[in-house]
């Protein structure tokens, strides 16, 4: 993976802005001078700031007991899983997987700030090596372990933010997701999926839920699913199982 350098050399900050306001930073944070704390704290001039940097918020010991600043590569940490880079912190996101989605989100919060700190020097050292996708695993023997309370538990700290899950419930920020598996991939009616989600064709598979809640950019690209996605396979397969729960006829296990 490129370093930090590398990737906010050739970032971009309208992308991180996007990603940001789309629904996922944003249900959470404000960004402006002197904003209110959301859920979690305001985020203007966080960079170069002390990690625990807004004033009156109640953060976890493990965050108030960070040294330092925010400098870029504690935030791409940060990022990657917060749960790794602070254990016990309140902050529920999983984390963005694609390291260039970070540059661009770090990219964008650089820019809440009088004096932005300035980018960091790309050294010879710092070019990037070849990444390889890792091929996911077959869905079938970690459905067949799953435990749905354990997806349920992780859906109600991120999933319900954007998604009612009971039948008949409103679309939130993303649709309904009662009876969704088996279900066609646009399958609420008359919520607003992107074109990506409306060309889709077939249904809502066991397979196909485990791409997409993999990475959802990548499944379908231009999405409006603004979530990065679950790189840990059996908390996957959990949530599908979850889902799978949320139907008065439920798909047959594969």
């Amino acid at each position: 993976m490129a370093s930090i350098a590398v990737r906010l050399a050739k970032a971009d900050v309208a992308a991180g802005q996007a990603f940001a306001a789309k629904g996922i930073c944003s249900v959470c944070h404000s960004f402006n001078e002197g904003g209110k704390a959301v859920i979690g704290p305001n985020l203007y001039n966080v960079v170069g700031g002390p990690h625990a940097h807004m004033a009156g918020f109640a953060y976890s010991e493990g965050m108030k007991n960070k040294q330092g600043n925010w400098t870029y590569e504690d935030l791409d940490a940060w990022l990657t899983k917060p749960s790794a880079y602070v254990p016990g912190t309140k902050m529920t996101f999983p984390g963005i997987s694609d390291p260039q989605t970070r540059a661009n989100v770090i990219a964008f919060l650089r820019t809440l700030s009088p004096n932005p700190v300035p980018l960091p020097e790309v050294t010879e050292n710092a070019a990037p090596a070849a990444a390889k996708s890792a091929a996911l695993p077959p869905v079938e023997p970690l459905l067949a372990n799953a435990d749905p309370k354990a997806g349920e538990a992780f859906a109600k700290t991120i999933c319900v933010i954007c998604h009612s899950v009971n039948e008949g419930g409103p679309a939130i920020i993303g649709p309904n997701l009662y009876n969704v598996v088996g279900g066609p991939h646009a399958h609420m009616a008359g919520y607003a999926y992107s074109a990506a989600m409306k060309s889709k064709a077939g249904p809502w598979t066991y397979e196909e839920l485990n791409r997409w809640l993999y990475k959802p950019a990548e499944y379908a690209p231009g999405t409006k699913m603004a979530f990065p996605g679950i790189p840990d396979a059996q908390l996957r397969a959990n949530v599908i199982a979850w889902l799978r729960s949320l139907s008065p006829d439920p798909v047959p296990l594969p």
